[in-house]
């Protein structure tokens, strides 16, 4: 079976060989290889920019949220102190 498997490998190989270096239309099929793996890189790179953009974002808000929990929650501290030095 592992020989089998080789010589079918070893044959699809040779055949995408032949097919790409072909002189008469394989400079074509490169050039066709070469702009699909171009635009599939940028599609990738949009997406994962958009990606990016958004865990940024949501990392910037969540850190708006928490300082205006800290800030607030430092008023309420300061606020309840001069409660307690008011009455004293």
């Amino acid at each position: 079976m592992s020989k089998l498997l080789g010589l079918i490998v070893s044959l699809a190989v040779g055949a995408g060989a032949a097919y790409m270096l072909d002189p008469e239309r394989g400079r074509h099929r490169r050039a066709l290889v070469r702009d699909k793996a171009v635009a599939a890189t940028n599609r990738m790179r949009e997406a994962l920019d958009g990606k990016t953009r958004h865990w940024s974002n949501l990392a910037h808000g969540y850190m708006a949220e928490a300082r205006g929990l800290f800030a607030r929650g430092r008023r309420t501290a300061q606020a309840a102190s001069a409660r307690i030095e008011g009455r004293a």
